[in-house]
């Protein structure tokens, strides 16, 4: 009972997140999922909610990532003919935002680690 609680509120998240982007699909395109995601950070950084009301469930779905990659894997592998013509493209731009992603990710961890330690 207590998993179904939890996915329960992570669900109303989501949901609520979509219909948030809904309303605003006019103005700035922000998917659901996204919108979501910044709504739950909120509630666990204002206090709101605690992480002990979704950590089993948010722990399962954090060990199981990869499977949900999967469909997004068989898709791209469904349209490798399509893909050919622009192999160069994406490769480059797989490149650029790995390393963009790992200097961003840098920044951040030396930011909050400099932070804390000034604490």
């Amino acid at each position: 009972m207590k998993y179904i609680m939890q996915l329960g509120i992570l669900l109303a998240f989501w949901i609520v997140g979509e219909w948030i982007s809904s309303l605003f699909a006019g103005i700035i395109v922000i998917p659901g999922a996204i919108m979501g995601m910044l709504l739950l950070f909120i509630a666990l950084s204002t206090g709101i909610l605690k992480e002990t009301h979704i950590k089993e469930t948010s722990d399962f779905f954090l060990n199981n990532i990869a499977f949900f990659f999967i469909p997004a894997s068989i898709g791209v592998l469904a349209v490798t003919d399509a893909l050919k013509g622009a192999a160069i493209k994406l490769f480059t731009i797989a490149i650029v935002s790995t390393f963009v992603t790992m200097v961003v990710t840098m920044v951040v961890t030396q930011l909050l680690t400099s932070a804390r330690s000034k604490k």
